[in-house]
């Protein structure tokens, strides 16, 4: 009988142990995985702030793209705009001095032509201009050559334009082009810049 309960002690005893080793296993087991539970936690919070602050990042240079376009296109627009208006203007100015060049004219052609003469340091000087514009230039050619060391003649071939005219050298190796459309199309980038700081 003696034997028996000395069997089922140690049979206790064993169960105990065991039940022990599992609860130590578990408790383990239970830390480890609480551990590794809280660090995945640690790391999913890391990362969602770093996906978080990417995607800021990211929304920050796409709203920067954005508004860049934007204000690009529609500056693009503005000049775009501005261009056509300009045009128009110089169209009409254009029209303008084709039918009606004032009583000043011949004073602008002939500093047309002073300017042209101080330019080309060649003693053979040639002078075009349009059909309608010939007899005054002819006048101012007689009225300047005397005062002038360079021997001015005047074209036999016309050029196509509303006035003004086009001084070069015997050789067209110089050219001063001072007809009214060459000075329009000058005065354009002043006057773009004028009115695009009136706009600023």
């Amino acid at each position: 009988m003696s034997k028996k309960i000395s069997n089922e002690n140690v049979l206790d005893d064993v169960s105990k142990d065991f039940e022990k080793i599992v609860e130590s296993i578990l408790k383990d087991g239970l830390e480890e995985a609480n551990k590794i539970i809280s660090e995945s936690e640690t790391q999913s919070k890391n990362q969602e702030q770093e996906i978080e602050s990417q995607q800021s990042k990211e929304f920050d240079i796409k709203s920067r793209q954005i508004i860049g376009t934007a204000e690009m296109e529609s500056r693009n627009s503005s000049l775009v705009l501005l261009e056509k208006n300009i045009n128009k203007v110089f169209t009409a100015a254009l029209k303008e001095l084709n039918s009606n060049k004032g009583k000043n004219y011949p004073k602008s052609l002939e500093l047309f032509i002073n300017e042209g003469l101080d330019t080309i340091d060649d003693s053979d000087v040639l002078i075009s201009c349009n059909k309608k514009d010939s007899s005054i230039v002819k006048d101012i050619i007689d009225k300047i050559s005397s005062k002038s060391k360079k021997s001015i003649s005047l074209s036999d071939n016309y050029i196509t334009t509303a006035g003004g005219i086009i001084v070069s050298n015997a050789d067209s190796t110089v050219v001063v082009n001072n007809t009214i459309e060459d000075r329009l199309e000058r005065m354009k980038a002043e006057l773009r810049t004028d009115v695009a700081n009136k706009f600023k």
